[in-house]
């Protein structure tokens, strides 16, 4: 479809600047809405995991609430791309924000009423989880529409520096709520800020939009796999990123245990390396809205990789905070190289015809490949320890840089197909 020519219409590639798809005027008014509730969220989450650890000191239930919070988009994360496809996706986002508000001020309710036991912190944690199987497709392919298709890598980047930026913030007022107010003020400040996006959501002009959100794809789901079992190039990116998930995300829910058990410190520490996370994952971020459109995006995959194994290593054997944060920096960069580079060659590849589908799969592989980390994570972590869980991770992470290298470099299986 083709764009149609307006006076947003800037594109990264004439203009090189790190942040061109904010002179979209949507996308700008998406980009600091959205920041502000994915901080909302990273607050809410941060007071989960610490609520559900402290119970028993446990590392099996913040495992179970990260897992819970995901696991839905493996069932539900083609269904919510055929969604995407099929009808306007803005309305689809405004019902997923109301939905999502409604959660957060159910959990505000709870909690502030003393229901504070594991098995209902998981059920919000589940009920999360189904309505961001819907909202994920529909937010990353909204992306083209608000800055179309020669701006589409460098909004990918921001999105994740926007992420990261909110998983930097998040964690630390999360600490502060934590320390000052308690939980109910974390679940109650995210509840407003999906609001702020519900408000960005409605200020925005449907006429700039680039691409017509009344037509849509009907393509079946099976219509959908087949079209990305017919793109190697798809094939590899999204499988390398399961594994990825697999091996990396499930850190963040292991670090509350390995701050008490390891550091022998509290929450303040454990907000401080969540924050390091974001930290390194925003530098990266920044970088690749920098130089990502002319950046080898092969190469930058695997320093991703190897980053975030390198973190994750010199992490398991740290006995510091001081060690531990460059650690927790570092893991994060990697991730972040990696994520965001896939997560654009796969928007890229999808296509306009099937591109909802496409994300739907990319999120029901990351959403089924976290939570499976964190069930074999959390629970190894008690039987052994959480230092034995990171290095083991840590190995197994440069393994599969071996292999993503060896397919790399041929390129009769890398190539997309015909």
């Amino acid at each position: 479809m083709s764009e149609p020519a307006t006076p947003q219409d800037h594109s990264c590639i004439e203009n090189r600047g790190a942040f061109c798809s904010l002179k979209h005027r949507n996308y700008s008014y998406y980009f600091f809405a959205q920041l502000l509730s994915l901080t909302g969220s990273w607050t809410q989450t941060t007071a989960l995991m610490w609520l559900s650890y402290s119970a028993d000191q446990q590392s099996i239930w913040p495992s179970l609430i990260a897992a819970l919070q995901v696991l839905p988009g493996f069932f539900l994360g083609p269904l919510g791309g055929r969604l995407a496809d099929k009808y306007p996706r803005k309305k689809l986002i405004l019902i997923t924000q109301v939905m999502f508000s409604l959660q957060s001020l159910g959990l505000f309710l709870a909690v502030y009423s003393g229901f504070t036991s594991p098995i209902i912190l998981l059920s919000f944690s589940l009920l999360w989880g189904v309505i961001n199987a819907i909202d994920l497709p529909a937010r990353l392919t909204f992306l083209v529409e608000m800055v179309g298709m020669r701006d589409l890598f460098n909004a990918v980047a921001l999105n994740s520096l926007q992420f990261n930026l909110a998983r930097l913030a998040g964690p630390a007022i999360g600490a502060l709520l934590l320390s000052n107010l308690g939980p109910e003020a974390c679940f109650l400040a995210n509840t407003f800020s999906y609001m702020i996006l519900i408000l960005a959501l409605g200020l925005m002009n449907q006429s700039t939009m680039f691409q017509e959100p009344a037509i849509r794809n009907n393509a079946s789901l099976t219509e959908g796999f087949k079209f990305i079992l017919a793109r190697s190039d798809l094939v590899l990116v999204i499988s390398i990123a399961g594994g990825m998930a697999l091996l990396g995300w499930p850190l963040l829910a292991l670090l509350p245990g390995f701050v008490e058990k390891e550091l022998a410190l509290g929450h303040e520490a454990y907000g401080t390396l969540l924050s390091g996370v974001g930290g390194g994952a925003l530098s990266s971020a920044l970088l690749l809205a920098i130089f990502g459109n002319n950046a080898p995006k092969g190469i930058t995959q695997a320093l991703g990789m190897m980053l975030a194994g390198a973190g994750l290593f010199t992490l398991g054997i740290s006995k510091t905070i001081f060690f531990a944060l460059p650690c927790s920096i570092l893991f994060g960069a990697g991730m972040i190289l990696f994520f965001a580079t896939s997560q654009g060659l796969v928007q890229l590849g999808a296509g306009n015809t099937h591109r909802g589908l496409v994300l739907g799969v990319w999120s029901m592989m990351l959403c089924s490949m976290v939570p499976l980390g964190n069930f074999l994570a959390g629970p190894l972590a008690d039987l052994t320890s959480v230092r034995h869980v990171m290095l083991s991770q840590a190995i197994l992470i440069w393994i599969l840089l071996l292999l993503f290298v060896i397919v790399k470099t041929r390129p009769f299986l890398s190539k997309p197909a015909a």
